[in-house]
Parts: C-alpha cells; sequence; structure tokens
C-alpha cells in the first residue's frame, strides 16, 4: 500500500544520491535552493521508495531531482507521484509545469502529456532536455 506525503529535503538526498548520482560525491546531491522547495515523497509499506522537490513561481513550477529507487521502478510508483504532482501544481494556482529531463527518460514524460522544448544541455554525464507541459 503506497502513500504520499511532504517530506524535509533531508530525506531526498539519499535516493536522489543512489538513483541519480551514485558517484559524486554525496553533497553534490544537495541543491542550493532545497530550502525554497517543496519536496514529496511515495512510501511504500512506510518505506521512501520516490521522491521529487518542487519549486514554484508566480504561474509556473520546476520538478526536480525525481527519483524512484531501482529495484522499485517500472511498478506505477513514478506515475503515481507524477500525476499526484500534476494535482498539486493545479491546486496550487500553476499554469504551467517543467523540468530538466533526462533524455533517455523523454518517453516517461511524454505519456503525462509534456513537450519537448529546444533546450538541451549535458551535466556529470547525462544529457537532458526540457520538458513542459501547461495545465
Amino acid at each position: 500500500m503506497s502513500h504520499i506525503e511532504q517530506i524535509p529535503s533531508y530525506l531526498t538526498w539519499k535516493i536522489r544520491h543512489k538513483v541519480m548520482y551514485p558517484d559524486l560525491n554525496f553533497e553534490k546531491v544537495i541543491l542550493p535552493n532545497d530550502d525554497d522547495g517543496i519536496h514529496f515523497g511515495l512510501f511504500d509499506h512506510n518505506t521512501l521508495i520516490s521522491v521529487v522537490s518542487l519549486f514554484k513561481t508566480v504561474k509556473s513550477m520546476q520538478f526536480r531531482k525525481f527519483a524512484t529507487l531501482s529495484e522499485h521502478q517500472g511498478k506505477g510508483y513514478g506515475a503515481e507521484l507524477l500525476n499526484y504532482l500534476l494535482e498539486f501544481a493545479k491546486a496550487e494556482g500553476c499554469d504551467h509545469i517543467w523540468c530538466n529531463a533526462r533524455q533517455k527518460a523523454s518517453g516517461f514524460y511524454s505519456k503525462f502529456g509534456f513537450s519537448e522544448t529546444n533546450k538541451t544541455s549535458s551535466a556529470n554525464g547525462h544529457d537532458y532536455v526540457i520538458m513542459e507541459r501547461l495545465l
């Protein structure tokens, strides 16, 4: 049985590190503006398995560091958390949501109505594309 709740930023760090950047120093997963974000965790049987961080501007919301433990990937947890984010952003009055998606994950976001932009970048050995969706 899974559930989603708001969590403090420090609870996201271990999963961010393990899933996204296991070869980098742990401090690299801590965002300078983590204290300004809203952080959510998806728990399965009270075990934190997926995390994401949201950063809101006036009518837009960016999500960052969306990570699900590898042993729990492909089971619908990421989809559950992303659907929750979309509803949360709408409830917060946002009309736009976006992320810097890893190129290899762009298909996942497309399934939820996100579109690729022409804005791309590379960092830490990964290629990224900005993906966005109107709400």
